[in-house]
């Protein structure tokens, strides 16, 4: 029996957090699958584009609950390994993610489907 199709949405300090849970419940509709909403707690001064880190987050609480999601937030330094680690826990099907910054890296995207290679990685 195949598991129901669960879709990640990873939330970070980018403003337009709740667009991309939006997104996620959209894609989450068309498989028919759950919604999962994470946030990785770095040490960064601010969350979707505000200092006031309990107001933003009381609002991706709002996005999430609003969508029919579960969210969580892990406290760690290691971003990547982090979400990779849940998303095999979880057993998710798709991630939805932001655009990187250009840092010289490769984009988030493609390090995340490397540590995840059976999950869809889609960037918002």
């Amino acid at each position: 029996m195949m598991n129901q199709p669960k879709i990640l949405v990873c939330v970070t300090e980018q403003p337009h957090c709740s667009e991309m849970i939006r997104k996620g419940r959209q894609l989450a509709d068309e498989q028919g699958g759950d919604l999962l909403v994470l946030h990785v707690r770095t040490r960064q001064k601010t969350l979707m584009g505000s200092t006031d880190i309990s107001a933003a987050l009381n609002q991706l609480y709002a996005d999430a609950r609003e969508a029919e999601a579960e969210m969580e937030i892990i406290s760690s330094t290691e971003v990547e390994k982090t979400i990779a680690d849940y998303v095999k826990n979880q057993q998710v099907t798709a991630i939805v993610i932001g655009a990187s910054p250009r840092d010289g890296r490769p984009p988030m995207s493609e390090r995340l489907a490397a540590l995840v290679p059976n999950a869809k990685v889609y960037v918002q």
